[in-house]
Parts: structure tokens; sequence; C-alpha cells
């Protein structure tokens, strides 16, 4: 009995260690933005307010476990990609995706480094300073395509339309809707 509770403690702290570690390089890697999923509330709000067409190619920037894409599949878009480069919620994102029998295709890959204009609505939720980072990124290989960043402004940028969600503080849960022209 003894042994076999030590076997499984250890199991459980090895199994901490690495995913301790994964998210400490996530982190590293992602220059500091820490991985935040929305939550139901907030998830509800986004598809009360933002449907898209079964035709549209999209791109999630800094996807997560990929909840956001799940729910455009369950709106009918059928071609949805994820960049992610924490690499312990990729694996989240991946369990998830074949428990739910999800199609949603996750990439454990800075999207930096990855060309966009292939894609034409792209969802991001990223701190504004990120987003300030990489506008010239997105104005270079993204026109034509629409631009829906959750809770933060585009620095510099003119939003095309702001989506308020919240009824009692305006500034809680805007959604900002750019088109690249």
């Amino acid at each position: 009995m003894v042994t076999f509770f030590s076997v499984i403690f250890l199991v459980f702290v090895i199994v901490v260690f690495f995913y301790s570690v994964f998210t400490l390089i996530g982190l590293i890697r992602a220059h500091g933005v820490p991985y935040v999923p929305l939550d139901k509330k907030q998830l509800a709000k986004i598809n009360e307010n933002i449907l898209l067409d079964k035709s549209d190619y999209v791109v999630d920037l800094g996807c997560g476990d990929g909840r956001v894409l799940r729910l455009f599949e369950k709106q009918g878009v059928e071609k949805l990609d994820g960049y992610e480069v924490n690499l312990s919620v990729c694996c989240q994102a991946w369990v998830k995706n074949l428990i739910k029998k999800s199609k949603v295709k996750i990439y454990h890959k800075n999207f930096n480094k990855v060309d966009l204009s292939k894609y034409n609505k792209v969802f991001c939720y990223l701190l504004p300073q990120y987003l300030g980072r990489i506008r010239k990124k997105l104005q270079r290989e993204l026109q034509g395509s629409t631009i829906i960043s959750y809770a933060f402004e585009v620095p510099g940028w003119q939003a095309d339309k702001i989506i308020y969600t919240n009824k009692e503080n305006k500034n809680l849960g805007r959604i900002f809707i750019y088109k690249i022209k």
C-alpha cells in the first residue's frame, strides 16, 4: 500500500513539475503575456455580438485552450486556426478538442513567425502593449480582413465599431472591430 501511494505521489509531483516548467517557458516565449482564459459569461457575450459566416477563415492569436475557436465552430465556421506559444496550454487545447470532437486546429507556434494573409477574420485577446507591437504585422498581412480585439484597443488605430457588452461599466467587456483597408 505504501509503495502504491508513493508512486502515485511521485507521478503527481513529476506532472506538477513539468506543467510548471512548461508554463514558465510559455510565459517567457509570450514575452510575459499570461494565459487568461475568457469565462462563460464573456464567451456568451462574444457569441451574442460576433456572428461569423460559415465561409470565414478565422485565426485566434494567442488562442489559449481554443475555447473562442470552438465557440465560432458552433456558429458553423469551418476553417479555424489558433496559435499559442505556451505548450501546457496547447496540450489542454488538443485534449479538449479531442474530447469535444472539434476540428479546430491549434498550433504550438509564435504567430509573429506565421504569414497571416490567408485569414479574413482575426480574433485576439491581447494586452494593448502587445497589440501595439503587432500592429504593423496586422496592417501588412491582413489587407481587407477584420480584426476583432476583445477588451483592448489597438493603439493608434480607430475602431470601425465598438461593442459594449457590459451595461453597468462600459469599459468592461468591450469588443473592438477593425477593418484593415
